[in-house]
C-alpha cells in the first residue's frame, strides 16, 4: 500500500462485511484511522464490526468499533462522536450502510418500508450531518462518499432490489448533488458510487460483478488529498471497470418548444416523437 491516508481519521457505516468491510480494512492499510461501524452479528454472536477491527489490528493498523444504527439521528451523531473520542477528529465519511428486502410494492410492509429508507437514505443524513459539523470546525476540508445504486434508475424487475430500496438510492443522487454544492465553500467534496459486487448481502451473480475488493480503489482515491477537486461526480465501479455518470437532471433530452399552452391533442402528436 501506498500510504495515502496517513494523518486521516475515517468513518465507514455498515463496515462489518462486504464492501463496507473491504473498504475499512483498505483504509486502515493506506494508514487512515478508522471507525468500522456496524450493528450486525456474526454466527456465534459476536459483533461484526469486532471482527473488522480486529483484521485490521492483526495487520498494523488502527482502528475502533462503534454499534450504532445510522437510521437514528442519535446513532448518527454518537458514530461520529465516537470518532472524535478515540482519534480526535473525522476527515473521511463513507456511508456505505444498506441492505435490501426481496418483495414486491404489495408485499411491503409499512415497517420495511421505513426501515430500508432509515438504513439506506436517512442514515447518509444522519451521519453526514454530524460529519459535516466536526469537519467544518476542523478548517481542514474533508470527504463523504455516499453510495447510491443503479436499481433506482433501472426499468428492469430484479427480485432482490425492493421498490424502497431503489427509492432510497435514487434519493441519495439528490442528497449528493445538493450536498456537494452546498459544502463547497468549505472544501468538503461529496461524491457518490454506484457498484456492483457479490456480497453476503447481495449474493446473485451479475455480469462483471467481483468481490468487494474490487470497489476500494476508487473510494481511497476519492478520500486522498489528490480529490479534493473532484466532488458532486457519480462513479459507476464493477470488477475492472470505472466509469463516471453525466450529472443527472441538467436539462432535458430533448425539448418542444410553443407560444402558449399545450393541448393534449398536441402533446398526442410529438410525445411518441418525444419518446
Amino acid at each position: 500500500m501506498t500510504q495515502k491516508l496517513t494523518g486521516k481519521v475515517a468513518v465507514v457505516t455498515g463496515a462489518g462485511g462486504g464492501i463496507g468491510g473491504a473498504i475499512a480494512i483498505d483504509m486502515a492499510a493506506e494508514g487512515a484511522r478508522v471507525v468500522v461501524n456496524d450493528i450486525g452479528k456474526e454466527a456465534d454472536g459476536s459483533n461484526s464490526a469486532d471482527t473488522v477491527v480486529k483484521q485490521i489490528q492483526k495487520a498494523g493498523g488502527i482502528a475502533a468499533a462503534n454499534y450504532d444504527s445510522v437510521a437514528t439521528m442519535t446513532g448518527g451523531a454518537n458514530l461520529i462522536k465516537t470518532a472524535v473520542n478515540n482519534f480526535g477528529r473525522v476527515d473521511i465519511l463513507v456511508n456505505t450502510a444498506g441492505f435490501s428486502r426481496r418483495g414486491s410494492i404489495v408485499e411491503l410492509t409499512e415497517k420495511e418500508w421505513d426501515t430500508e429508507i432509515g438504513v439506506n437514505l436517512k442514515g447518509s443524513f444522519s451521519c453526514s450531518q454530524a460529519a459535516v459539523i466536526e469537519m467544518i470546525k476542523q478548517k481542514s476540508g474533508g470527504r463523504i462518499i455516499n453510495f447510491s445504486s443503479n436499481a433506482g434508475f433501472t426499468f428492469a424487475n430484479i427480485p432482490f432490489f425492493s421498490v424502497a430500496y431503489a427509492t432510497a438510492k435514487a434519493g441519495i443522487v439528490g442528497f449528493t448533488a445538493k450536498l456537494s454544492g452546498e459544502l463547497k465553500e468549505h472544501g468538503i467534496t461529496v461524491n457518490a458510487i454506484f457498484p456492483s459486487a457479490v456480497t453476503k448481502g447481495f449474493p446473485d451473480p451479475r455480469p462483471g460483478a467481483e468481490s468487494p475488493d474490487y470497489i476500494t480503489p476508487i473510494i481511497i482515491y476519492l478520500a486522498t488529498d489528490e480529490a479534493k477537486n473532484i466532488t458532486g461526480q457519480f462513479f459507476n465501479t464493477y470488477g475492472g471497470n470505472i466509469g463516471v455518470y453525466t450529472r443527472p437532471m441538467q436539462g432535458p433530452a430533448k425539448l418542444y418548444k410553443k407560444t402558449g399552452k399545450w393541448t393534449v391533442e398536441e402533446l398526442s402528436q410529438i410525445m411518441p416523437q418525444m419518446l
